[in-house]
């Protein structure tokens, strides 16, 4: 069983929070209760414990403070942040410390327990060497048993689809490379995953953008379905980019990577190679290459052409210029080489496209 510590200052808080959780079900029992992180650090001294649900705003010691100081004392011991809206800045925070997951108390009589537990042991499992099993019933035969196991065991479909998800939201591209972005939106918008499971995944991913990056820039959960929280993602990426054109930074490599997208933006449809960007963002060719590579998922050739072609569909579907007059806006004086280049990226002409997007398909 998955010991439990649940610490609030709020006596009815901790008293509603070990009530209406269906912990057993989970594989997990209430070990004890502790009014503030001082208590809470007393118990964890005399008795074992592997999860903490932990307030964040208490007296004595905060929620941020004891979890600390418990992975200090206690590098196994994991926890569970319980929040209100108006602490999300701590949830972030909280997230970069290696929490597993974050309970809206203004939500909670909203949200799906028997969920919101499975999706907490089921990270817990992730994290350890061997998952942690649900308890098997006595009364099933050894062949129910094995068979269970074996179900177990197989992730489906849907899992195999948000690990995915989860693997290329983690990656950096999705900040660096626009294209990248706007088809992992399509993916996730087009997945139907819980939107607290998402907003999860998100915290963890901004927190690993803010370690890369220094700048103070908000996001805020609390969507009402996927297609507002992927709405505060891309808002929240814009706002990086407003926040990156303002800045004169030029140590961050991250920044630099960043200033260099926004360049290659305002440049694109004008002759330009990777020595021109470089010196832009003061870097020297090669290290620039490098990076870029790394940080958007492509060379900077195959990012430009993105780059050209992206520009090329909006005006194609914004404007009837003729495809020669737009080959020639987005840099290549030889509309047939962009027709190629074009049909190579989306298996249409440019005149196709444009057919298609006027035909709605």
């Amino acid at each position: 069983m998955i010991r439990v510590l649940i610490v609030d200052d709020d006596k009815l808080a901790r008293k509603g929070l070990i009530s209406i959780m269906p912990w057993s079900a989970h594989d997990m029992t209430v070990a004890g209760e502790a009014a503030n992180g001082a208590k809470a650090l007393e118990y964890l001294d005399q008795h074992a414990v592997d999860l903490l649900f932990v307030d964040l705003s208490m007296p004595v010691m905060s929620g941020l403070e004891l979890i600390q100081a418990a992975r200090k004392k206690f590098p196994s011991l994991r926890f569970v942040v319980l929040t209100f809206h108006e602490e999300f800045e701590h949830v972030q925070a909280a997230y970069r410390m290696g929490v597993l997951d974050y309970i809206s108390k203004a939500r909670m009589e909203l949200e799906d327990n028997e969920q919101i537990l499975e999706r907490i042991r089921q990270k817990l499992a992730n994290e350890l060497e061997h998952p942690i099993p649900k308890p098997p019933s006595a009364q099933r035969s050894p062949t129910a048993l094995t068979t269970e196991k074996m179900e177990k065991n197989a992730p489906s479909p849907e899992e195999d689809e948000w690990r995915k998800l989860e693997q290329d939201w983690r990656s950096p591209y999705w900040l660096y490379n626009k294209v990248v972005f706007e088809r992992l939106c399509r993916q996730t918008e087009a997945s139907n995953t819980p939107v607290r499971r998402l907003e999860g995944l998100f915290l963890r991913v901004i927190s690993q953008v803010e370690t890369a990056i220094p700048l103070e820039v908000e996001f805020r959960p609390e969507a009402e379905d996927i297609r507002s929280a992927i709405e505060r993602i891309r808002q929240y990426r814009k706002r990086i980019y407003t926040q990156v054109a303002r800045s004169t930074d030029l140590t961050a490599t991250a920044i630099c990577i960043l200033k260099a997208v926004l360049y290659i933006g305002e440049q694109a449809a004008r002759p330009l190679h990777a020595e021109d960007v470089a010196e832009h963002v003061n870097m020297s060719r090669s290290y620039f290459c490098q990076i870029f590579k790394k940080l958007t998922g492509s060379t900077f050739n195959d990012y430009l052409r993105q780059e050209r072609i992206r520009t090329a569909e909006r005006l194609l579907c914004e404007t009837d210029r003729s495809v020669a007059w737009v080959a020639n806006a987005v840099g290549y004086g030889d509309s047939k080489y962009f027709s190629h280049l074009f049909y190579e990226q989306n298996r249409l002409h440019p005149s196709e496209f444009r057919a298609q997007f006027h035909r709605g398909d």
